[in-house]
């Protein structure tokens, strides 16, 4: 039975090849002779089908074999290679900040660096330095800012003991004439002294109520006290004062 379906559908096939032959030779001769006549219809029927053979026929075109590339490189690669070529050289590190360093800061901007932080108190010479106590120098750097201490260059601190300057620089206070202190050798055991020179406080009225009131407030400082306590001390007085003027 399966013989005679595979039998019947080969003849029906080879019928079928058949007629699209004699349709073939049908077409062939309508194009290749100029006298036979045939109305437009079939000419566009023929156009159709030879369409359709056309795409019956058509073989798929395989895709082109892959071509052999040559190593992929990166964008950057020559100048990877540039600088792995001059990587050991003594100039190298100059000579990528030379070519690198404008462009960056171009694209980022100036690099970023910490501010410059400038003390106000006057920096003491080496020579100058050994003279001063250490526990004094760090009490020195720990004072408020508005109180610039220098050592006073009249003075020659021989014996140990050191002669300060000190300035008060408050810009909600006016300007006093400076104070002068003598500290000890021994100091923090023996209190820094204010070396009073009245003279600078008779200018005028202000100044000597600022002398009254430091001489005041002195004495209620204990025995032992800090050039912390003696500055502080200093400042309530010109305060004062200028409560007392206002």
């Amino acid at each position: 039975m399966n013989c005679f379906l595979l039998l019947t559908l080969i003849c029906n096939s080879v019928l079928d090849r058949k007629k699209d032959l004699s349709k073939m030779k049908s077409l062939l001769d309508i194009l290749t002779d100029p006298n036979k006549r045939c109305p437009l219809k079939t000419l566009q029927k023929c156009e159709i089908a030879l369409e359709k053979l056309k795409n019956d026929m058509a073989v798929p075109t395989p895709p082109p074999p892959p071509v052999p590339t040559a190593k992929q490189q990166y964008l950057c690669q020559p100048l990877l290679d540039a600088v792995l070529a001059n990587i050991r050289s003594p100039v190298f590190n100059h000579s990528l900040y030379r070519t690198f360093m404008p462009a960056m800061t171009a694209i980022h901007g100036p690099t970023i660096t910490p501010p410059i932080i400038t003390s106000q108190k006057r920096k003491y010479e080496d020579d100058e330095r050994q003279t001063v106590p250490n526990v004094l120098q760090g009490e020195v750097q720990r004072l408020n800012p508005r109180f610039l201490v220098n050592l006073d260059p009249s003075f020659c601190s021989n014996n140990g003991t050191v002669h300060l300057i000190c300035k008060l620089d408050d810009k909600n206070l006016p300007n006093v004439p400076p104070l002068q202190l003598s500290v000890p050798a021994d100091y923090p055991e023996q209190s820094p002294q204010w070396i009073d020179n009245s003279r600078q406080y008779e200018a005028n009225p202000f100044l000597q109520m600022v002398h009254e009131n430091m001489t005041s407030k002195l004495l209620q400082l204990p025995d032992k006290h800090s050039v912390t306590a003696l500055l502080d001390t200093w400042a309530q007085s010109v305060r004062q004062a200028c409560l007392s003027a206002a």
